[in-house]
């Protein structure tokens, strides 16, 4: 069958090599988050050498969902390390029962590989959508490098204030959570443009029903309905 696929690793400079200490932080957070979004994965996540993530999805707008999943995880955490993303497409093996599945063969893994490794010389992008047609995921890598340039803006010390804040918009309950003056978090979400962050995430989401037109193949492999 043909399915979006998401890749990720973590981005270092140099593309230097992993130590095995971040290697097991990086699989254990991923096998963090995953659980919570089996229901938008055709597969049980697997990985490539121990340093890249890949999943076939169910559309592309779980991809994007389980982006910002991540990305939110990681602010939680105070951003142990950062990570980059590709979602393209490609054929898959898997199983006929979902979930039921241990690992990912096919052309879709070898496209997502290929295009991970331009994203690697990509001159600070985390993000590269390839989606069959080249304008869509030109635009849609462009919004992720406006949702990147948000994100990160944001100093190591604001990490936790902002994920509570995109979770919960009011200033008061995360006052009260944080023990900190309603005044001092309403300016800090107004100085960490956290409405803006969340429209940049609306728009991200909503590109696919709003934007990419459904495209009938001739040769009956279009991807899964977004």
């Amino acid at each position: 069958m043909e399915a979006y696929i998401l890749a990720a690793e973590i981005s270092r400079e140099g593309n230097r090599r992993l130590e095995p200490s971040e290697i097991k932080l990086f699989i254990n957070f991923i096998e963090g988050v995953i659980p919570k979004n089996l229901d938008c994965l055709y597969s049980i996540h697997m990985f490539n050498l121990h340093k890249e993530f890949l999943c076939a999805l169910e559309s592309v707008k779980a991809g994007f969902s389980l982006i910002f999943q991540l990305e939110e995880a990681l602010l939680l955490q105070e951003k142990p390390f950062e990570l980059r993303y590709v979602i393209t497409y490609g054929e898959i093996d898997v199983p006929k029962r979902k979930h039921m599945f241990y690992g990912i063969v096919g052309h879709g893994i070898t496209r997502a590989e290929t295009r991970m490794d331009k994203l690697r010389s990509g001159h600070g992008n985390r993000f590269y959508m390839d989606l069959r047609d080249r304008e869509e995921s030109a635009f849609l890598t462009m919004l992720f490098r406006f949702y990147q340039d948000l994100y990160d803006s944001w100093h190591p010390k604001d990490y936790k204030l902002a994920a509570k804040l995109i979770y919960i918009w009011d200033y008061n309950l995360t006052a009260k959570e944080m023990e900190k003056s309603p005044s001092l978090i309403w300016r800090r979400r107004k100085s960490l443009r956290i409405r803006e962050y969340n429209n940049i995430k609306d728009l991200i989401i909503k590109t696919p029903d709003l934007i990419i037109k459904k495209k009938v193949s001739k040769s009956n492999e279009q991807p899964p309905a977004f």
